[in-house]
């Protein structure tokens, strides 16, 4: 079960991947499936800000095909947004600024 939330500031509207829909899917995807809280996974340490995942996995999850998927980690990739490390396993990708995206600030019961 998944709880919690993300902060989600206006000026993402202002984002230059706003226009692109799978994009912008992804991203928001990967802010909501990033560790807000640094974990063990299967011996990996998976840092605040991170996920674990495969190409095939998002691609069921926010049912895009493999080459879209691909295309939109490439754009991500290519403005500084995510850091993509391969594995035989699996793929980490970082979430960059997540910190700034995701503070602290704000507690349950605010």
């Amino acid at each position: 079960m998944n709880n919690g939330w993300i902060s989600l500031y206006r000026q993402f509207l202002d984002w230059e991947w706003y226009d692109d829909i799978n994009t912008k899917s992804l991203f928001i995807h990967l802010l909501l499936k990033a560790n807000h809280k640094d974990a063990n996974w299967r011996g990996k340490i998976i840092k605040r800000g991170q996920t674990f995942t495969s190409i095939k996995h998002l691609s069921s999850e926010i049912n895009l095909t493999y080459k879209q998927i691909r295309t939109s980690l490439g754009k991500l990739k290519r403005t500084g947004e995510i850091v993509i490390q391969g594995a035989n396993d699996g793929t980490l990708i970082s979430v960059i600024n997540y910190d700034t995206y995701q503070t602290n600030e704000l507690t349950e019961g605010n």
